[in-house]
Formats: structure tokens, sequence, C-alpha cells
């Protein structure tokens, strides 16, 4: 049996008999089918160990096909994650994690470092902290690519539900940078209305945008 065939066998065999989200949310079975566009199916599959340092584990397969639904390409991807600190007061919120990740098919993998931290500085002023590191090595060449870095800074107002958030990313070793600034605006309770515009070193000019976001839950 070749490797496509083995995936897309593993795939009908977990949709078939692996309890659903349901089941999973009970235990440690971590278990999320999705279909991401009309030709494009995958489920992500793996364990989540009573640990300290909540340790998650698994390998997320998937099938892209043609039109007619002959296969065309199956993902192949293993992943792991687990918290290396993480700490919650009524102050504010501390965490560190790592993932890694391995392409099954390229060879290619990579390791992120996430941090995260959250303090009420006043009453109505919240302020997040967000950074993450992670290098990764390409299984065609059989070389590490340069060191990927982003970090941002978000202030929010409670009570208007305004945030104004600075980013900058540092792609391939600092190859690349970007950096920009971001509004947003709750409009109710399911909208959110933000403007942004960044700057980057590869490009001429600046690059603005504005989108719309809403969420409902059922």
């Amino acid at each position: 049996m070749n490797r496509m065939s083995y995936a897309a066998a593993v795939c009908v065999f977990v949709a078939v008999f692996v309890p659903g989200p349901g089941f999973a949310d009970d235990k440690p079975l971590i278990w999320k089918p999705s279909k991401t566009s009309n030709t494009s199916y995958s489920v992500k599959l793996g364990l989540k160990l009573p640990t300290r340092i909540e340790t998650e584990a698994g390998v997320s397969m998937g099938v892209n096909t043609t039109s007619s639904g002959a296969p065309v390409d199956m993902p192949l991807r293993f992943w792991s994650n687990f918290t290396a600190e993480k700490i919650k007061t009524p102050a504010g919120q501390f965490g560190r994690d790592i993932g890694v990740d391995l392409d099954g098919n390229t060879g290619s993998a990579g390791i992120t470092m996430n941090y995260y931290d959250k303090e009420i500085a006043t009453p109505q002023i919240d302020i997040e902290r967000r950074s993450s590191y992670g290098v990764h090595y390409d299984g065609a060449s059989g070389e590490w690519r340069g060191l990927d870095a982003s970090q941002s800074v978000r202030l929010s107002h409670a009570a208007s539900g305004t945030a104004l958030i600075g980013r900058a990313t540092g792609r391939d070793g600092f190859r690349t940078v970007t950096a920009g600034v971001v509004m947003e605006k709750k409009l109710g309770t399911r909208m959110t209305v933000s403007g942004s515009i960044d700057r980057s070193s590869d490009s001429a000019e600046p690059a603005a945008s504005i989108k719309a976001r809403y969420f409902f839950r059922w």
C-alpha cells in the first residue's frame, strides 16, 4: 500500500470509528475533522496528556481531490504543543508555550516559541503583549532557515470597545521586516471593525486595509 492509499485509509477509519467532538470534549482525545474547501478535507487527531505542562501531540491528515473526487495530494503533518508556563491572577495572565511541527511528506519542520502577557494597567485599560519566535528546517534543501520573529502590543479600552495595536515582524533572519498599526472598534457584541496600515522593507508603498468581522455561536 503506497503512502496516499495508506493516508486515505486512515482518514476513512478515523471518520467512521473515532467518536465525535462531543465525546472528545470529555476525554483526552483530540479529534477535529474539517472541510477546508469543496475538494479538501482533513482531520486533526491527537491526545492531551495529563501532565503539568499540558502536553498535546498528534497527527493531521488530509486529502485534496479534483472536482471529480480523484485524490491529488495527501497532506500529512505531525505536531506537538506543550505549555512551559501559565499563570493567571486577578491582575493579569502570563503564558509560555512551545510548538513543534513536522511535514510527513517533505520532511520540513518548525519549532515555535510563543509568549503572552496581559496586565490590567488601569480599571479601564488592558495591555497585552505577544511574542513569537520560530526556526524552520527545509526538507528539500536540507538546511535550517533564518529566524522568524513577531511582536505586538495591544492597548484595549473596555468601556468603549476600542483597541490600538502596534505590531512588527521579521522574516528569514530579518531579511524582511514589517511594521504597522491597527485600530479596532467593537460594534455591539458580535461585530468588530478594524483598519490597519503596514509597511514592509521589501515594498515601496505601505499597505492599508479595512475589515469587518462578525461572530455568532449557536
